[in-house]
């Protein structure tokens, strides 16, 4: 008796169990730990950008999110002409779309990763492709012909001095297998002109990998970090403090899939015979009969009538057991794991979903100076780079004029208002013709080539410039020519 007291106190004992084994390890928690979760340390940053980029394909508010404040944030481009030859400005204006979609690609990857690592090649360009920019009067230019980024998830960071990191690219597996083997793949395919492209242009990196290196230092000067910590080298990304709350929102989610699958797969509960009348040998072919039934209604895997006729006696009960859907149907669970992605992204929720909870937040306009500000901050930090670039151009093709790119305001103001205050400003003579056009999508030059045509064709085919208003006097259709010729006379 006593050795089984000892059993039962030895099983009864307090263990905890690996999910993913039979293995029963001790406590791992102390009254000092925090319960992490699932949560990615920054030191793991390649988890880290692939929880990131998950989510933001995945998860409906991250992706919506961060879509949203590059479409905002990022305007169209513009630049300063004073000072510009006409040829150095219209090469600046072909630069501007190639530009302005780089623009787009690093405002991304710094919101999914905290880490945009450009890369820039330049390349001299022809007479006949000058021609289809827009650029007639040079032989060749030298212009940013691949404009790139690396991928953060092949960068390591190390820092001795907080501002002054080291970047190493780590050289993918299958680039290295590729270089080892002279242009050919894991799956035995060959790209010729890719592997004499690296030949002619990186001969030394080809060397160094086939001596077994497999990290360089970068020597990239216009690398850009969001907001790293005093305890790690590695950024932040916009999406790292919603991970957790996404995780837990998935898992909610893989909860409902769970119950609908019980769902779908319902049992059918066939009862016969009951206290008053149980069934009993001599009534079992009345139990095969009305299996053969059953069966025959789900013959070949499908119902062969919508509504199935069954004949038996009152004894026989049939119903559906269900699993409780109560909580597959209320959607009140999601609720507090979306506010919190919300917080966590500090993005108002009325500019996704169009409502509020706070009457404070109900207007978009003071909703979004806190995203403005953010992107506002991004927005600086782009144009620095895009500036380098528009900088590296004119010095290769030895250019003497100065300009500036810069970004168009972001404008989320009432367009009432917005059109008022811009009809003040041009009445005032503050802002120009150009300015005023281009705020309503217009431009000037396209503007006084229409009304030059259009003018044209009123005095060919005499039509009058203006219409008759009700009572007006008729205007004269030859504008004073007919008078002056008769005081001449």
């Amino acid at each position: 008796m006593p050795d089984e007291n000892k059993k039962q106190l030895f099983i009864a004992k307090a263990a905890i169990m690996n999910i993913q084994g039979n293995v029963t390890v001790a406590n791992p928690w102390s009254a000092d730990d925090v319960d992490k979760l699932e949560a990615v340390g920054l030191d793991e940053y390649k988890e880290v950008i692939k929880a990131c980029r998950f989510f933001y394909k995945r998860d409906p508010i991250g992706s919506s999110v961060i879509n949203k404040m590059v479409d905002i944030g990022i305007t169209s481009l513009d630049f300063t002409k004073a000072g510009l030859t006409n040829n150095e400005e219209k090469l600046v204006k072909a630069l501007l779309k190639p530009l302005q979609e780089f623009a787009e690609a690093m405002t991304l990857e710094y919101l999914l990763t905290g880490l945009i690592v450009p890369e820039i090649k330049y390349t001299a360009i022809t007479t006949d492709n000058l021609k289809k920019l827009g650029i007639k009067k040079f032989s060749t230019l030298v212009l940013p012909t691949t404009m790139s980024l690396r991928d953060p998830a092949t960068i390591k960071i190390n820092s001795v001095i907080p501002d002054m990191p080291s970047y190493y690219v780590t050289i993918p597996d299958k680039l290295i297998f590729f270089i080892m083997n002279n242009g050919t793949y894991p799956d035995n395919n060959k790209d010729p002109n890719l592997w004499h492209y690296l030949e002619v242009n990186y001969p030394e990196f080809i060397i160094q990998v086939k001596e077994g290196k497999k990290e360089f230092l970068l020597e990239n000067k216009n690398i850009m970090r969001r907001r790293p910590l005093s305890d790690s080298p590695y950024p932040i990304p916009y999406l790292y403090s919603a991970i957790e709350s996404m995780k837990h929102k998935r898992n909610i989610r893989r909860m409902d899939y769970s119950i609908a699958s019980r769902v779908i797969s319902a049992i059918q509960l066939i009862k016969m015979g009951s206290d008053e009348f149980p069934l009993t040998e001599d009534d079992e072919s009345q139990l095969d009969d009305l299996r053969d039934q059953m069966y025959w209604r789900n013959t070949a895997g499908r119902d062969v009538e919508k509504v199935f006729q069954l004949f038996t006696n009152h004894t026989v009960n049939i119903e559906w057991v269900y699993p409780n859907i109560e909580t597959l149907l209320n959607d009140a669970k999601y609720k507090d794991v979306n506010r919190d992605i919300f917080f966590a992204l500090g993005f108002p929720a009325i500019l996704i979903t169009g409502e509020t909870e706070r009457s404070s937040s109900s207007d978009a306009e003071y909703a979004m100076l806190s995203p403005i500000r953010t992107m506002e901050n991004i927005r600086e930090r782009i144009l620095k780079i895009l500036n380098i670039v528009l900088l590296e151009t004119f010095e290769y093709n030895h250019f003497k004029g100065e300009t500036e790119l810069r970004f168009l305001p972001i404008n989320l103001n009432s367009f009432k208002y917005f059109v008022e205050a811009l009809v003040k400003l041009y009445e005032t003579a503050n802002i120009s013709r150009t300015s005023f056009a281009q705020a309503f999508g217009y431009n000037l030059d396209d503007e006084f080539e229409l009304k030059k045509e259009e003018q044209e064709m009123i005095d060919s085919m005499g039509l009058e410039e203006f219409s008759p208003a009700p009572y007006s006097p008729q205007p004269d259709k030859n504008n004073g020519k007919k008078e002056e010729k008769i005081t001449e006379e």
